[in-house]
C-alpha cells in the first residue's frame, strides 16, 4: 500500500561520538547560516552594510526561537508559561510565534540603529533559502505530519524515533510541504528582486506568500487545534498575517507616491 511513497529511515538524532545533535537544531541553524548569507548578498549588491544584516539576522533567529516556544504553549499547554522548568525544549515550537516575535525584533533592530527599512527587505530575501534548509530537519524527524496517504510524495519513516505514530505508516508530511513552499516562494522573488524596489515591498511580498502557502497547508496538518468556520487556529493566523502584509503593502506604496514629486 505504501510502495509508492518517499521513505526516510534516518534517525532524527545524529550520534557522533559521545554527542547527540539533533537533526532539527542542525539543519535550523544551517538555514540561518545561508539566509543569512544571501541577504547579506542581497544588501551589498544595494548599497547596505552586509555586518549589519547578518546582526539582524542573529537577533531575528534568537527572538524567533523564543517566539516560537511561547506560542506553542500557549496553544498547547498555557499553564507551563508558570512553570519556569517547561520553558525550555528541544521540541514543541509554533512557527508563526517565530515569525511575530521575529519581526517585532527586527523592527526594535532597525530602529534602535536607525536603519533604513530596506534592511528588513534584505532579511526577507534571505527568509526562503533558510526555511527551505531549515524545514529538512523537520522532514528528518518527522514533525508537522498530517493524516495517513498513500500519495506519491506522502512520508514514510522507519525509524522507531520519528516524531510520527507509526513508523512504517505514510503520511502528509508539513516538513516537505514547508520545504517546497520556501522554494516556491524563493523561486518567485528572486527573479523579481529587482523590480520590487519600493522599500518593505519586497518583505511584505514574502510574508503574504507565505501566509497564503501556510493557510493551504494545513488542511493536510494535523498539529494545530481547531477553530471556528472549520479551519484551523493556524489557518486564521495565516489569514491575519495575509491581511497585515496587504495593509503593509499597500502603506509602502503611498509613502512612495506622497513621496514622489507633483
Amino acid at each position: 500500500m505504501t510502495a509508492g511513497v518517499i521513505t526516510i529511515g534516518i534517525d532524527p538524532t545524529l550520534h557522533v561520538g559521545p554527542v547527540s545533535l539533533a537533526w532539527h537544531g542542525i539543519m535550523i541553524a544551517l538555514g540561518l547560516l545561508a539566509g543569512g548569507l544571501l541577504a547579506a548578498q542581497y544588501a551589498r549588491k544595494r548599497g547596505l552594510d552586509p555586518e549589519r544584516v547578518l546582526s539582524l539576522v542573529t537577533v531575528v533567529g534568537l527572538a524567533g526561537i523564543l517566539g516560537a516556544r511561547i506560542l506553542y504553549l500557549l496553544e498547547n499547554d498555557a499553564g507551563a508559561l508558570a512553570r519556569p522548568a517547561d520553558w525550555l525544549g528541544s521540541k514543541g515550537f509554533a512557527f508563526y510565534g517565530a515569525l511575530i516575535v521575529g519581526a517585532i525584533a527586527a523592527a526594535w533592530y532597525v530602529h534602535r540603529k536607525r536603519l533604513s527599512a530596506r534592511y528588513v527587505d534584505a532579511l526577507a530575501a534571505g527568509f526562503p533559502l533558510g526555511m527551505a534548509i531549515g524545514r529538512i530537519g523537520d522532514l528528518i524527524s518527522g514533525e508537522h505530519f498530517g493524516p495517513p496517504s498513500n500519495l506519491p510524495w506522502a512520508v514514510r519513516y522507519t525509524s522507531s524515533n520519528a516524531e510520527v505514530p507509526s513508523p512504517g505508516v505514510a503520511y502528509h508530511s508539513g516538513g516537505l510541504y514547508e520545504v517546497l513552499l520556501a522554494l516556491a516562494i524563493l523561486a518567485l522573488i528572486w527573479p523579481l528582486r529587482k523590480r520590487l524596489q519600493r522599500p518593505t515591498m519586497l518583505l511584505w511580498t514574502v510574508v503574504g506568500l507565505y501566509g497564503i502557502g501556510r493557510f493551504f497547508m494545513f488542511f493536510y496538518r494535523s498539529d494545530s487545534p481547531a477553530s471556528a468556520f472549520g479551519i484551523n487556529t493556524a489557518q486564521w493566523t495565516s489569514l491575519a498575517i495575509v491581511a497585515t502584509a496587504v495593509v503593509g503593502a499597500a502603506i509602502a506604496r503611498s509613502r512612495l507616491v506622497a513621496a514622489a514629486p507633483g
